[in-house]
């Protein structure tokens, strides 16, 4: 979802979603390595809902970097389940961290952006490549899928499934389109797939579960694309 710059050979999905989609201004604000603990402990989340107006969206997709658990040395993992459980661990600085659980975070920020009256939806994280090491694509998601989903439901937010949007989408383009578009890893796209990312958004932003969300602002080019759902 972050941007890149050209030299680095990926781009997020972000990027081209901001100009074409929508009739209303778009800003990334996604920071790459980010997990949805990091985002709020590194003040990113506040930074973002100071800017926040009434009447905003926000789009909260994370996931790729929340797994790990809370005492990973990348110190971005959370605490697994989806309740209230906490655990207290100490970071490389020497402080100590209180670490919640993915819906936890996620949950805060729905509250809090909610309480500045904006909308937001929450998206799950798109797919690694679908078909690395294997000829027929991979479906199966990850928890962090069943994670968003819960915690959109558990709120009454509207929800993207952007990994089976996206899975929709890879199916169609096959194995040799799909795996051009991951030239580093299996996790960054290029910008010829992050542009099939940004498709793959408008088509779960219209299934049901998305609740309309956006439908009024979208571009003829967002109305052409077909629910990936």
């Amino acid at each position: 979802m972050a941007s890149h710059s050209a030299s680095e050979g990926i781009q997020g999905w972000g990027v081209p979603i901001a100009s074409g989609y929508f009739t209303i201004p778009v800003v990334n604000r996604a920071r790459s390595g980010s997990s949805a603990r990091s985002w709020i402990r590194d003040g990113f989340w506040y930074n973002t809902r100071q800017l926040l107006k009434s009447g905003d969206y926000v789009i909260i997709e994370l996931g790729h970097n929340d797994g790990g658990g809370p005492t990973a040395t990348t110190q971005r993992g959370s605490v697994v389940g989806e309740g209230s459980e906490t655990q207290t661990v100490t970071l490389s600085n020497g402080t100590t961290e209180v670490v919640h659980t993915f819906n936890w975070y996620i949950g805060k920020m729905i509250d809090e952006a909610i309480a500045k009256g904006a909308h937001p939806i929450v998206s799950s994280q798109t797919p690694n490549n679908p078909y690395e090491n294997v000829s027929t694509i991979n479906s199966t998601p990850g928890r962090f899928e069943g994670y968003a989903k819960n915690i959109a439901a558990t709120k009454g937010v509207p929800f993207v499934s952007h990994f089976n949007s996206c899975i929709d989408v890879y199916s169609t383009l096959g194995k040799a389109t799909t795996e051009s578009y991951f030239p580093n890893d299996h996790t960054h796209t290029n910008a010829a797939g992050a542009a099939q990312v940004a498709k793959a958004f408008i088509g779960g932003l219209k299934c049901s579960s998305a609740q309309n969300a956006l439908k009024g602002y979208f571009t003829s080019t967002s109305t052409a694309i077909s629910a990936y759902c």
